[in-house]
């Protein structure tokens, strides 16, 4: 028996009886309650296949990250997945490099399967694909990134705010000669360096460009960037790393330095992933909702797919610094 037959049996929509299978409309419980009735007696299966032909769906929608930062994206995945599958939708996961034949790969799997909507992580440098994503009718929502190219809505925290809410940190425990390693190019690696430029130029710190090591989000990078600073800067007592993740390979360095954390050098991660409270000593951190972005994202994305409107909505989440062992006062 198929939806069609149920809704006739219920008397009800075959939009109603979606909604019961798929809870991603409000429906009253005496409601789904006669439905659910009519399929218990029918032994109805859901036919993904006839549904999706009925609503015109696939059931499926796109998650694009990039291959960075292995931590902090499954967490996003995590619970993107949870919220979408809730709703019966599958997650197709495209982890791409940023490289245009990759990118474009990935993209044409989503599209000619005919995703019914795309949340983007991942930012890339040829222009063709966002041209591409701005012509294909589908509902996309970004999420943890900017990207005015798009036009999409959006779900993030105040990444400036939160950069100059770490430099703020730092400063008021004494320290002016701060390090950071980041990554820009992007959106927000831009943004968080912005902030920590503005911060220091507002105290009357001097600030040498030296002082900043570019990092690709991953521990190995965290390291390497690491050894950089202090071979250039020996001086330096603070380090602000704009991914936990790198602050891994921050301490490894630190450490092979023969130097210590935080008597040496303190040390301010960003994002909140859960192994910074393990390490030793654990890490001082801004910290950002990270599984609410990716639910909020997936809420956003389920709106937009049953057809409600979301035209350059921009959720801002909070944000806040995490105070830890990895940082201290200087005296």
């Amino acid at each position: 028996m198929g939806i069609k037959n149920i809704a006739q049996k219920a008397g009800v929509s075959v939009a109603t009886v979606s909604r019961v299978l798929n809870g991603t409309k409000f429906v009253s419980e005496d409601l789904r309650k006669k439905v659910m009735r009519v399929i218990d007696e029918n032994g109805y299966v859901a036919n993904h296949v006839a549904r999706s032909m009925v609503l015109k769906k696939t059931f499926t929608a796109g998650l694009i990250i990039p291959n960075i930062s292995e931590m902090f994206h499954q967490i996003i995945f995590s619970s993107v997945e949870e919220t979408l599958e809730e709703a019966d939708y599958k997650v197709i996961v495209c982890k791409v490099r940023d490289h245009p034949n990759h990118e474009q790969v990935y993209l044409d799997l989503l599209l000619q399967n005919r995703t019914d909507g795309i949340i983007l992580m991942h930012e890339t440098s040829n222009p063709d694909i966002y041209t591409q994503l701005r012509k294909a009718n589908v509902p996309i929502v970004l999420s943890g990134i900017d990207i005015p190219a798009l036009g999409s809505p959006q779900v993030r925290i105040d990444d400036y705010r939160a950069a100059c809410d770490g430099t703020e940190y730092l400063v008021g425990l004494g320290h002016t000669r701060i390090g950071l390693i980041g990554g820009w190019g992007h959106s927000v690696g831009d943004i968080r360096v912005q902030g920590f430029h503005d911060v220091l130029k507002t105290h009357g710190i001097r600030h040498y460009d030296g002082q900043i090591a570019v990092g690709g989000y991953t521990i190995e990078s965290g390291c390497n960037a690491m050894h950089t600073l202090i071979a250039k800067h020996p001086e330096l007592t603070a380090v602000f790393v704009l991914s936990d993740e790198m602050a891994i390979g921050v301490y490894t360095a630190i450490r092979e330095a023969g130097k210590q954390i935080p008597e040496d050098i303190s040390v301010l991660g960003f994002d909140g992933i859960d192994i910074g409270r393990y390490l030793y000593p654990s890490l001082s951190t801004v910290q950002q909702p990270i599984r609410e972005i990716g639910k909020r994202s997936a809420d956003l994305l389920l709106s937009m797919m049953n057809g409600e409107p979301a035209d350059s909505q921009r959720l801002i989440l909070s944000h806040e610094v995490v105070e830890r062992a990895s940082c201290r006062r200087l005296t």
